[in-house]
């Protein structure tokens, strides 16, 4: 087992001797605001200057921000889990070693392989069980992120099993599990994601904190951040999987879907791929990388649609995301200019004085602290859902917007 620096300040702490956030109820929400109505997909700016978002399909149940940081107990279960995952693995090996024949270590390795589904099976009413406890006020903002934070990290021993699975099953004659291994893995898609990665690190200590937005629904779960000058967002729907549909699909079926709901990122690609990497699962995955980042779609060939999107978009360089519809205001010869957005969408916030020129100052987006625009006077953030105000202090002189997110309609 690796143990960070961290890991080993965390199991020091725990030795003997040593001892922001918006968020709205379900619809109406705790200010009284009613949630703007979702619908399956979304221009997510003007029509046909970027890639479409989909939604949720219906309003969320519950909507709010964090910026998840190091948790002690946290870090401990996902080193906890590591160690097991590792433990396991050099298990399975000393029993196959102990083996007296290929057929005992065939039924060695389908016994793993159960073991590997239950845990995930495990893993997802974990999941399932989390959001509607978030959904319904039963957990704060905060644990529920670190839930999904910790079952990501739990994907990723669950995945080193699988990898040690295959392996071990490729050196038995006439015997192979590749097609069982990515079964596996295709099970694991609807409770992994970059963002719940980077929640993931963050909790251990191996990233620094970034604010997260959430947002539950009866068919889903929606995830955005800013990282790295990236806008990153991940939204998975439940209705659109069924792992029981039986119907036979194809890659181009797949790619055709994905066409049609995402035009411009497929006209404006350099490079389109369809994998149909999970085995048995009738899971395509389609990216489109196009010339403000990348979309990852992935398509259930039972109910033929996609189920899970995953977007990257560069907020900056020669082709970065375009801005939404302005709103501004000014006091005292400082300028607030606030470019508006879907919620949970990157939000663009411009200071500049007199002049034009840009400055730096800090800002709050309703009422939270998020950060301090940059020598360009610019600072990205994340649109709430309601009617917010924009806050921004420079030179002792507060500028004040008050604004809506951009509404989502039908492509």
């Amino acid at each position: 087992m690796r143990l960070t620096p961290v890991m080993l300040a965390l199991l020091l702490a725990l030795s003997p001797g040593a001892v922001a956030v918006q968020a709205s109820a379900p619809t109406p929400t705790a200010h009284g605001q009613t949630v703007p109505s979702q619908t399956d997909a979304v221009r997510a700016l003007d029509d046909g200057n970027t890639t479409n978002v989909m939604t949720l399909g219906t309003d969320p149940k519950r909507v709010a921000f964090d910026s998840p940081s190091l948790a002690l107990g946290n870090a401990l279960t996902m080193g906890h889990g590591e160690f097991r995952a590792e433990l396991t693995a050099k298990s399975l090996e000393q029993q196959l070693e102990t083996a007296n024949s290929p057929e005992q270590k065939k039924q060695i390795l389908t016994r793993y392989r159960y073991r590997i589904e239950n845990r995930i099976i495990s893993l997802k009413a974990k999941e399932q069980q989390a959001t509607q406890a978030f959904s319904n006020g039963t957990i704060s903002n905060s644990e529920y992120v670190r839930t999904l934070g910790s079952i990501d990290a739990e994907v990723a021993d669950i995945r080193r099993l699988i990898s040690t699975m295959r392996t071990r099953a490729n050196s038995v004659p006439r015997f192979g599990m590749e097609t069982e291994a990515n079964t596996l893995k295709g099970k694991l898609v609807t409770v992994e994601g970059p963002i719940r990665d980077r929640i993931a690190a963050t909790i251990r200590g191996e990233q620094s904190p970034t604010r997260v937005y959430v947002a539950t629904g009866e068919n889903g779960v929606v995830l955005s951040a800013i990282v790295n000058g990236e806008y990153v967002r991940e939204i998975v729907r439940t209705d659109r999987r069924n792992p029981a549909a039986s119907t036979k699909s194809s890659k181009i079926a797949a790619r055709e879907t994905v066409i049609n709901q995402y035009p411009w990122a497929f006209n404006h690609s350099k490079f389109s791929g369809v994998d149909a990497r999970y085995g048995s699962t009738h899971i395509y995955q389609v990216n489109l990388e196009h010339e403000q980042g990348e979309l990852v779609a992935y398509y259930d060939g039972g109910t033929r649609s996609v189920f899970k999107e995953i977007q990257y978009k560069q907020l900056n360089g020669q082709t970065p995301l375009p801005t939404g519809p302005a709103v501004g205001n000014t006091s005292e010869n400082v300028t607030l200019a606030v470019n508006r957005t879907y919620p949970g969408g990157p939000l663009r916030v411009k200071l500049t004085n007199a002049t034009g020129d840009p400055v730096q100052g800090d800002v709050m987006v309703a009422g939270d602290s998020v950060g301090r625009t940059n020598a360009d006077g610019v600072l990205w953030a994340l649109s709430p859902v309601n009617q917010f105000r924009v806050s921004a202090t420079y030179d002792f002189t507060t500028v004040n917007v008050t604004t809506t997110p951009v509404e989502s309609t039908r492509p």
